[in-house]
């Protein structure tokens, strides 16, 4: 009895020493957790922007208008996403204490169906251009409909992507981070995250532009209507637009990549969540704006906006003359 009694006692004293763990925080925690915040809150004030925009206005009512707002609207809530995160980090840095486990792991899920949904939208922009230019005879295929469809079909298969992580208890507290996150090192999930998640979208926007460029190339040896090598043209810059944008986010997402590649071989920097997530909120914010440079309509609605920096002549001058 005594000895059990002891026993239990030290089981007890070692559980309260746990929980009691003081987390360790640096210094530059809450200044990159503050610009996080700050950053993902301009992108989601910067989407719904540019949905309000297109709402308002028939001139923006088009398929290819759909498509884009399909990836601004998946920006939006990517950036809602981890700015719950950043918010959350911000918390448990200032308490230096774990959060909610439950909260922190939906948050963690909600990121890659997000993420995922940001990466095929640029997919599918890219498969509708390269229908419209190599079998602009199949008008079922680049009709609303199958383009709603083809949208619909791609937010289900995001969301059935990432519930294996959830199920399988895959995506775990991370608590140098304070993140939810699945843990970087050599496994069978992560290989699975990193081919649907980065590298089929890539590489399926990088075949279609290869592809069209090279269509487009030789209907210009070719003799050809003008219309349609003008059309191709067209078509193939706007692909090229997708292509910029994808290149940015591999770009500012090479930090993640680099710690997944150490985190085959050996344990990856401590803290390299943190890192890596800053060049992915600026990665997005950069997208955003782009998204707003390459959208001639809006372009040309904010300028009709803008107040004209005419000169007003003053009326007595206009009285002499």
């Amino acid at each position: 009895m005594l000895i059990n009694f002891y026993f239990f006692l030290l089981i007890e004293i070692k559980n309260s020493m746990d929980n009691s763990t003081v987390i360790k925080t640096e210094l530059w925690f809450i200044p990159i957790d503050a610009i996080m915040i700050i950053i993902t809150t301009l992108t989601i004030i910067l989407g719904l922007i540019f949905l309000f925009i297109v709402i308002t206005h028939r001139i923006c009512w088009s398929i290819p208008m759909l498509l884009t707002c399909n990836s601004c609207l998946a920006e939006i809530l990517l950036s809602c996403v981890l700015l719950n995160m950043a918010i959350f980090t911000l918390q448990q840095d200032l308490k230096k204490d774990t959060g909610n486990m439950s909260f922190c792991v939906i948050i963690g899920f909600l990121g890659y169906v997000t993420d995922i949904m940001q990466n095929y939208s640029y997919l599918v922009i890219a498969m509708y251009r390269y229908i419209s230019i190599i079998y602009p005879a199949r008008i079922l295929w680049q009709s609303t409909k199958f383009q709603v469809c083809l949208i619909i079909g791609q937010w289900i298969f995001c969301i059935v992507f990432a519930l294996p992580l959830l199920l399988t208890g895959q995506i775990i507290y991370n608590i140098d981070n304070q993140i939810c996150q699945v843990p970087l090192h050599l496994s069978v999930f992560m290989i699975y995250v990193t081919i649907i998640l980065y590298i089929i979208p890539n590489l399926g926007i990088l075949c279609i532009y290869i592809k069209l460029a090279r269509y487009v190339r030789q209907k210009s040896i070719r003799t050809t209507l003008p219309n349609t090598l003008f059309r191709a043209r067209r078509e193939l810059r706007l692909v090229q637009r997708t292509f910029i944008l994808t290149s940015i986010l591999i770009i500012l997402g090479i930090p993640y990549m680099i710690f997944i590649l150490i985190s085959f071989f050996t344990t990856p920097p401590k803290y390299h969540f943190r890192i890596a997530y800053i060049f992915v909120d600026i990665g997005i914010l950069s997208i955003m704006i782009m998204t707003y440079f390459f959208t001639q309509q809006i372009k040309e609605i904010i300028q009709k906006r803008l107040p004209r920096l005419n000169v007003i002549e003053p009326i007595e001058n206009i009285a002499r003359t």
